[in-house]
């Protein structure tokens, strides 16, 4: 279990630039839930997800994951149980490396490293079980560069590289956004399918609401670092984009006009 207890981040704190990021936030996401967290820009989601993962320190509050106070665990020690897949699709991979030799860094994850090359060909033959049920011919590419890839490809990649050593957690911070329609419902189902079939706790920003109904079993909207909206199990299945802008105005008492969001709605 995920468990955030007062959190709250403030940037440029004393200053005419002064920004409440997030703001006295309380959470907790259970084993096996698939949130989908949606909101305006500014509203505090890619922040979320950046003090979960260690890249900002908090102002105030902790962060707990499975019984473990990470608060003050550093980046790069959290990168060992926290995967992520990021908007730009470079990142989360070597890109001068091949996919094979990505997907053999991925497996050494939570094991000591040594001075032995860790790709054979009994590894090389689970990477290509692995890359064909992506569904994109990678498995007859396995020595090609990942900068190469096209940006589909890519995210395909990085999603498995996050997920290849289940992760205690997976962060996917809008990672369909730069991305064409087609391409987004190729790895959103990809995701779909590797997050229900392996049951790993996710946090999925998106811009898309028709998606944040569709995807996981739950549904958070944020506005002014705060969260405004919980909705989870039956209530979000039978949910439309409709009920969700008014539930939103209601529960913010403000007219919800994000153009990002709204042309985002059958994308």
């Amino acid at each position: 279990m995920l468990k955030l207890k007062n959190v709250s981040k403030i940037f440029n704190k004393g200053t005419v630039n002064e920004n409440v990021a997030l703001s006295n936030i309380n959470l907790e996401i259970y084993d096996g839930d698939f949130v989908s967290i949606i909101g305006s820009n500014g509203a505090g989601k890619s922040t979320l997800l950046n003090v979960i993962a260690g890249v900002f320190p908090l102002d105030e509050g902790s962060i707990e994951l499975d019984d473990q106070d990470i608060t003050r665990l550093p980046e790069y020690e959290r990168a060992s149980f926290i995967g992520r897949v990021f908007q730009d699709p470079l990142m989360g991979t070597a890109p001068s490396m091949t996919i094979e030799e990505n997907l053999s860094l991925a497996l050494c994850r939570n094991k000591k490293r040594g001075l032995k090359w860790g790709l054979n060909d009994k590894l090389r033959k689970e990477f290509r079980v692995k890359l064909a049920e992506l569904g994109l011919g990678l498995e007859n590419r396995m020595n090609t560069k990942v900068k190469l890839l096209s940006g589909g490809q890519r995210q395909a990649i990085t999603l498995l590289i996050a997920t290849m050593v289940k992760p205690k957690l997976l962060l996917l911070d809008e990672h369909t956004a730069a991305l064409d329609p087609s391409t987004v419902r190729l790895i959103n189902d990809l995701t779909e399918e590797i997050v229900l079939q392996k049951g790993i706790t996710t946090l999925m920003i998106t811009h898309n609401m028709e998606y944040a109904i569709k995807m996981g079993n739950r549904l958070i909207m944020m506005d002014g670092g705060k969260v405004v909206l919980d909705i989870r199990g039956a209530d979000k299945a039978l949910l439309t984009v409709d009920e969700l802008v008014d539930m939103f105005e209601c529960a913010a008492r403000k007219k919800f006009d994000d153009d990002r969001i709204m042309l985002g709605l059958t994308s």
